[in-house]
């Protein structure tokens, strides 16, 4: 193979791997959804190496399960993974703030301040905010094991926000994001911390409520435990 065609082919793989990705954690393909390697090939438009590079790399990042002889399976939303992601958004989040907050400038959360006071975005404009604001941290950390995991955390955490949408959670997650801001720009480090923290709190508990609320219309997205 040619330096041209080894090129080609990864090109294709990574675009395979970051569309059906991206299928996935939007839930244009809704958790619970059984695949073939054919559906997909047709869906995104490739051959089957490319696809089953996606696979493979999907299943290492927990977001399909490969059935054998029965195809692809998007992994559904239970309340085991939602305790073990908020689990480690608990302990990772609140330290990236308190280690590493100081190397924010004052500016940025003096912009952040005044973007969260908002009460005109929209909802799009609110979770790009949202993205922004909490992997600002771990950028901040400058270690490449913080922005790995937080990589596989986010691709997650993206789930359960589609998934839980509508609710009167924007709006107070928009006020708690203020209030951790405000915190920075005070040089509160440790009150930082702790808001970051109440906030992923909250926000676990809005997503376990609205999974117990909706389990039994929505067996084929939620779970109440993990599949054998």
């Amino acid at each position: 193979m040619s330096e041209n065609e080894a090129t080609l082919s990864k090109s294709l793989k990574q675009v395979a791997y970051e569309t059906l990705k991206q299928k996935i954690v939007s839930c244009e393909i809704l958790p619970g959804s059984t695949l073939t390697e054919d559906m997909l090939c047709e869906m995104l438009n490739a051959s089957r190496t490319p696809v089953r590079d996606a696979v493979s790399r999907l299943e290492q990042e927990h977001l399909v399960s490969i059935m054998p002889k029965k195809g692809i399976r998007v992994n559904r939303v239970s309340m085991n993974s939602i305790r073990e992601l908020f689990e480690v958004r608990c302990l990772l989040e609140p330290a990236a703030v308190l280690h590493f907050g100081n190397r924010i400038p004052d500016e940025v959360y003096a912009r952040y301040t005044q973007q969260f006071m908002r009460r005109d975005m929209t909802t799009e404009e609110l979770y790009r905010l949202d993205d922004e604001f909490h992997q600002m941290f771990i950028t901040a950390s400058n270690n490449r094991y913080f922005r790995s995991v937080y990589a596989m955390i986010a691709d997650q955490v993206l789930r359960y926000r589609v998934l839980t949408a509508n609710g009167p959670r924007d709006e107070i997650a928009q006020t708690e994001h203020y209030e951790i801001a405000a915190d920075c720009i005070r040089g509160e480090w440790a009150q930082a911390s702790r808001s970051m923290l109440r906030h992923i709190e909250n926000s676990k508990l809005a997503i376990v409520n609205h999974v117990l609320n909706t389990n039994r219309n929505a067996r084929n997205v939620f779970l109440e435990e993990e599949e054998e």
